[in-house]
């Protein structure tokens, strides 16, 4: 892969990219579907303790199985979250910020034979009051950030739309605190009132022998 980055920054993606020799994707299987992952799109490396992360976040997820309850993927990347939740759910609606990742979601569908999904390009820390108008009301929220946690948009967001229940999946215990504070407690500088609980959080230990871990959470709806 030749990677063309014309600024001064040092950058990893940049703004045009050429496969100069094999095929631009690679192939990985978990969870019993393969996904299909672009250079420039996230995936998780470590492929074994993935399987046991996606299956916890099925666990907390709690999906009924028959096909009555609707799911917001935030932050759905290739879409592996969503496309594993989808088999139990009527629909799974994903929004992520890089188009690649987007695309690379709607081929892994059509690669699984999974038709009850709907993948968006969207920044999820500009959304505005519409956002919510673009899906019906979910019965579960995944959320899935990088590092530095939700947009204070996005958390007033579901603080707002109060969906049964979240699933959090976080890389940053900080941000995981604090974005899980904001919604059992609210936001007291804007007079935002909190509406959620935690129950449990499960750490998972993606990167053996370092201080890198993943935590699901599950918070519902007080």
């Amino acid at each position: 892969m030749n990677n063309v980055n014309t600024s001064v920054g040092n950058t990893s993606v940049g703004e045009e990219e050429y496969t100069l020799y094999g095929k631009s994707t690679i192939t990985e299987s978990l969870r019993g579907l393969t996904f299909q992952i672009s250079a420039n799109s996230f995936f998780q490396t470590n492929t074994h303790q993935a399987e046991v992360l996606y299956k916890l976040i099925e666990d907390c997820a709690g999906l009924r199985g028959d096909a009555s309850e609707i799911v917001l993927d935030l932050f759905c990347g290739t879409g592996t979250i969503g496309l594993t939740l989808a088999k139990k759910a009527k629909h799974v609606y994903g929004y992520e910020v890089i188009a690649q990742a987007v695309a690379d979601a709607h081929r892994n569908a059509k690669l699984n034979g999974i038709s009850n999904t709907t993948f968006v390009q969207g920044d999820l820390n500009k959304i505005d009051e519409n956002f919510g108008k673009h899906f019906p009301k979910p019965d579960i929220v995944i959320s899935d950030p990088n590092r530095p946690g939700m947009h204070m948009k996005l958390i007033k967001f579901l603080l707002k739309l109060k969906a049964p229940k979240i699933v959090y999946v976080s890389c940053n215990p900080a941000t995981c605190a604090r974005d899980i504070d904001y919604l059992c407690h609210g936001v007291m500088e804007q007079n935002i009132k909190g509406c959620y609980k935690l129950k449990s959080i499960q750490p998972v230990d993606m990167f053996p022998h370092t201080p890198h871990i993943e935590c699901v959470c599950l918070l519902e709806l007080c």
